[in-house]
């Protein structure tokens, strides 16, 4: 069977299993558990007014239950959110420093930064990790919160940057915490992948406590996971004819004297027609011996963790974390104190691009006393795969008094701190500029983002003689903002002897001697033991004159002069007008003044409405500005790190503030704000009980929109530019990046969400479907993003997501099955654009069965993307290992089989 019938099989059994979603009924029972989706659920984001039912908002909002997000049995909360909202991606990278342990995600096609989260409606911290990739996104981190202290989200789809600040561009997510003053509950799950790995056990916890009038909610998580492993043979093109060694060997198809460094450790040699003339050991000056050793010494080249061929491991890292959530309320008279916070520790550890013997890194090198120093023979005799290591430590803790006053008047003040560490360290590598005095383990230093905030917000209903009061909110916030890079171990970024060619002076170079007018340098030309000579250079190709990179290779440690402490300060002030101005119409109104310390003032406002037509259909629309400030981070980062370019060899890349002197060499100029302007407009009806439908159209125009700039070739002219304004480790710097106000970009789109819960014989069914069609294109273009750039920004996500999910319960027996679609996306090879690829759609099923026993136990079974399905290999980006493009927004990690067990106590 061909691999696309099997596609086409996978699929027509995905349409029958949708179809027995929504048909299949089971056999009658007394007991019918409340069904999961609660239709008229009322929501509080987006309105400072009373509460109202989703679908008699004037934006539209989803409400998903603890229940939804308990049905994806994930340790990790992204997850949840992006399979129960279609219009909300997230990436799984393999390799890509930090972004690997903080999850980059996106709300309709918008980078992280541009969605505001909030917990308990309180603005959520920033992780402190800055993605120094894609578009260089600084959002907050959804992982660092247990699933199981989430009572419900809350999810704006609409620009409300005029009611809460930066950020609400793309949207607002509300997370609603438990809060509860009795019961126990505890969840225990395993997991595995089909392919074998990546096992994961997950216990959480939640109980709840009275607190004297009040309540305490405490809620925990503790989840270990193995690393998984979704990688080729290690095979990657070396020389002109753009094949592997095994290619070649294969096609014979090759060009006259290229030369490939072969997964073997020997160097081949072709001829025109394709036939093998030379096979050389140890071609590149290593002794012969050590070529002979590489496949017995191939284990060590992971170091701790074993490896067997490929040397490249691509899936998801080893992780562990605990994390920690309380939600308190205590009654004060008229008034409530209130008090939540949270914790998290992760650690988590995965695989860089492994070093082949011959490349620089490992080049033998000359000691003072002349002896020949190699550090294959050393350390890596079959090379070498880095392992990075990021440990995060997220606390947050949020307090206030609220109430309401005689006259109306209700106020809540309150104060906040969060604090996001990532503490970088790396294994299995070598500062080879350090020769033999090199350690192979570093801490190469931490980031840090920390935000105070103090808010006043009050409500106040204003008689004016319409249908209800007009509902004065007004408010003040004061934020300071910090963002710091710590520095690393001193040997994490030392400049060692051997960052210079004869760092000890053993040969007097032809220039020299040129130099010397008495040519007394004549005498003696080379000074290594056995190779003294008179009047000559030292033998061609020798090490002497070898030179290597410098610092922790895979990830240079912070030196002091990348380390950085910044804050920021802003002033606030808002006023929000909401106002049922008859029966029928709902309007509101809202301006928002803020003044930043560090690059001035931002004005924002907006305006929308609900007309209800009649009493199952509502029209509702929004019109308004927004805006984001860039982050700390995106103003002050500085850092160093490797890349492997399209011929496999490692090349240091710097990405510099926009205001540093080395971004100002390509044109680099200060950050401003991005500016937006959002328009939505939908339907939103009730047709039936039981049955909602919305369908919301949006746009959204973003200016100045802030991103990092592609890559910046470093030439002769611009290294010595580099060295001389003083850059660490500039000798080795190959590419520039910076941060830069160079696009603007127009989003538009449409959701649709309909909900059914209806009762039958054998129970309680609900059926929900949501869709979006999400389009980002280009509208204005400087020249810091390449063609490249611009293409996989606007095809690299999937135009359609859809997630249609089926609940079926009847007595002590639930039964879920959900399918998850997502359409073509593309890539683009190089700027040149002359190699595309477009990715098929894509549909994963999800299924879940729950028993309950003796009720209070409750037994769960469950498999995400029981089809087996993963998205199609990439055609170009596959070196070193990788089979799927590394931006895939579809998983590529295969089925994962789940079983939970829980128990709970009123």
């Amino acid at each position: 069977m061909t691999s696309a019938t099997m596609r086409t099989s996978r699929r027509a059994v995905t349409a029958a299993l949708a179809v027995a979603c929504v048909t299949t009924t089971a056999a009658p029972s007394d007991q019918t558990p409340s069904p999961s989706l609660t239709v008229e659920e009322v929501v509080t984001v987006g309105t400072r007014g009373k509460p109202r039912a989703a679908v008699d908002t004037a934006v539209p909002v989803d409400v998903f239950s603890a229940e939804e997000i308990a049905s994806v049995g994930s340790s990790d909360l992204i997850d949840a959110v992006s399979t129960v909202v279609p219009s909300f991606n997230v990436r799984r990278y393999a390799i890509a420093d930090g972004a690997t342990f903080v999850r980059p995600t996106e709300l309709r096609g918008l980078d992280a930064h541009h969605t505001l989260v909030l917990i308990e409606g309180k603005r959520r911290h920033r992780a402190a990790l800055l993605r120094l990739g894609g578009f260089g996104a600084h959002g907050p981190d959804l992982g660092s919160l247990p699933s199981i202290a989430i009572d419900r989200l809350e999810v704006l789809r609409d620009g409300a940057a005029a009611q809460y600040g930066s950020d609400a561009i793309a949207g607002v997510m509300d997370l609603k915490l438990a809060g509860e003053s009795r019961g126990f509950e505890l969840r225990a799950r395993a997991g595995g992948y089909s392919a074998g790995d990546g096992e994961e056990v997950v216990v959480e916890a939640k109980a709840g406590f009275p607190l004297a009038s009040g309540s305490l909610t405490l809620s925990a998580q503790v989840a270990e996971a193995a690393p998984t492993d979704r990688s080729e043979p290690y095979d990657i093109p070396i020389g002109s004819s753009g094949l592997t060694p095994a290619q070649a060997v294969a096609s014979r198809a090759t060009v006259a004297g290229t030369t490939y460094y072969g997964p073997d450790a020997f160097t081949y040699r072709y001829a025109a027609t394709g036939d093998i003339v030379q096979v050389l050991p140890g071609s590149d000056g290593v002794p012969d011996d050590l070529d002979t050793r590489y496949a017995d010494n191939f284990h060590r080249v992971g170091g701790d963790r074993a490896f067997s061929y490929p040397a490249q491991i691509w899936g998801k890292p080893e992780r562990e974390q605990r994390l920690v959530v309380a939600n308190a309320g205590l009654p004060v008279g008229a008034s409530e104190l209130y008090a939540f916070a949270s914790y998290a520790w992760k650690d988590q550890t995965g695989g860089f691009f492994y070093r082949r013997p011959g490349v620089s890194q490992l080049k033998p090198l000359r000691l003072a006393d002349g002896s020949i120093y190699d550090p294959r023979a050393a350390l890596y005799p079959a090379g070498f795969t880095p392992q990075f290591s990021g440990e995060v430590t997220d606390y947050a803790v949020y307090g206030g008094l609220r109430g309401e006053l005689a006259n109306g008047l209700t106020y809540d003040l309150s104060a906040s701190y969060g604090s996001d560490r990532i503490d970088y360290r790396i294994a299995n590598t070598l500062n080879p500029s350090l020769g033999p005095a090199t350690p192979t383990r570093f801490r190469t230093g931490s980031l840090v983002n920390d935000e105070v905030a103090l808010n006043a917000d009050f409500t106040y209903p204003v008689e004016i003689g319409l249908a209800d009061p007009v509902n004065l909110a007004f408010g003040v916030e004061r934020r300071v903002e910090g963002y710091a890079i710590e520095r690393g171990d001193a040997a994490s970024f030392a400049v060692g002897p051997f960052a210079h060619p004869d760092p000890f002076d053993l040969e007097i170079t032809q220039a020299e001697v040129d130099a010397d007018p008495n040519d007394a340098l004549t005498s003696v030309a080379c000074r290594i033991p056995g190779f003294e000579t008179t009047g000559s250079l030292c033998p061609a190709g020798d090490p002497v004159n070898n030179t290597v990179p410098i610092g922790s290779n895979g990830f240079p440690g912070y030196p002091p002069a990348f380390a950085t402490d910044v804050d920021r300060r802003s002033t606030a002030a808002y006023l929000d007008l909401e106002v049922d101005a008859t029966a029928n119409l709902l309007a509101n109104a809202a301006a928002r003044f803020e003044r930043f310390s560090d690059f001035g003032d931002v004005a924002t406002w907006k305006l929308a409405g609900r007309y209800r037509i009649n009493e199952a259909t509502n029209l509702r629309g929004s019109v308004g500005t927004g805006f984001r400030a860039p982050t700390p981070g995106q103003i002050s980062t500085t850092n160093v790190s490797t890349r492997i370019d399209p011929a496999g060899f490692p090349r240091a890349e710097g990405i510099f503030p926009s205001h540093h002197a080395a971004a100002g060499l390509f044109g680099g100029r200060p950050l401003d704000a991005e500016r937006a302007r959002s328009l939505t407009f939908g339907v939103a009806t009730r047709p039936t009980d039981g049955l909602t439908v919305t369908l919301d159209a949006y746009r959204i125009r973003l200016d100045d929109r802030i991103v990092l700039s592609s890559q910046f070739a470093v030439g002769a002219q611009e290294a010595a530019r580099l060295v001389a304004l003083g850059v660490p480790g500039a000798n080795d710097i190959a590419q520039v990046r910076f941060f830069t106000n160079d696009v603007a970009t127009r989003t538009r789109g449409v959701d649709l969400v309909a909900a059914w819960t209806f009762d039958t014989r054998s129970g309680t069914t609900s059926l929900q479907a949501a869709v979006n069609a999400n389009d980002t294109r280009i509208v204005e273009r400087g020249r810091f993003v390449d063609a490249e750039g611009e293409y996989d920004l606007e095809n690299g996500l999937p135009r359609w997501r859809a997630v249609v999910t089926g609940r079926h319960a009847w007595g002590k027996v639930d039964a879920l099955l959900r399918l998850r679609y997502y359409g073509e996306y593309s890539n683009a090879d190089t700027a040149a654009l002359l190699r595309t690829q477009t990715f098929a759609p894509e549909v994963m099923v999800d299924a879940e069965v729950a028993w309950l026993l003796h009720d209070r136990y409750t037994l769960k079974a469950g498999v995400e993307n029981l089809l087996d399905n993963y998205p199609d290999p990439a055609a170009f980006e596959n070196c070193c290992g990788r089979i799927y493009w590394r931006r895939s927004a579809v998983s590529w990690q295969g089925a994962l089989f789940k079983l939970q067990v829980a128990v709970s106590f009123d």
